[in-house]
């Protein structure tokens, strides 16, 4: 009797151990780029993101060569093996030896030139806030100091 109850006790403790075990699904991210590769990129200064190249199935000039004027060059496949299996490297045409995904292209920039973009960009917004902030106190300093007298429209 001893070997059937230490055969049951074995499949309770399996078990418990199984329903014990989480899954958890993520959704398939087609622009995640693995750490390993963002971290030996950051070592050098650079920053990693992915580059639109196509816009309806065509060239995008306009987009790459804004991208390019900014800082931006294309990741080699030599440069990123470990991202072999999961992307595509153009063999032909403007982005051949390109490594890509659909319709984006995996791009580096020196780190410093991305944090200068970004810290423009929200130096930017943050003045146009400054700016709409200001209209805003104008128009309640108007409203308050003028109130509108309801009753005499009557």
């Amino acid at each position: 009797m001893t070997r059937i109850e230490e055969s049951r006790n074995s499949q309770l403790r399996e078990n418990e151990t199984r329903e014990e075990t989480e899954y958890v699904f993520e959704e398939p991210n087609a622009t995640h780029i693995p750490r390993g590769v963002e971290e030996r990129f950051n070592q050098q200064d650079m920053s990693l993101g992915w580059l639109r190249i196509l816009l309806n199935g065509q060239d995008d000039y306009r987009e790459i060569g804004k991208k390019q004027s900014q800082g931006w060059e294309f990741v080699t496949p030599e440069e990123v093996p470990e991202m072999g299996s999961t992307s595509v490297v153009r063999e032909e045409g403007r982005y051949a030896g390109v490594v890509c995904r659909g319709d984006i292209a995996l791009g580096k920039i020196p780190t410093v030139k991305l944090e200068a973009k970004r810290k423009h960009y929200r130096d930017k917004a943050n003045e146009m806030l400054d700016a709409v902030n200001a209209q805003l106190i104008l128009l309640l300093d108007v409203f308050y100091i003028h109130p509108i007298n309801y009753k005499s429209c009557e």
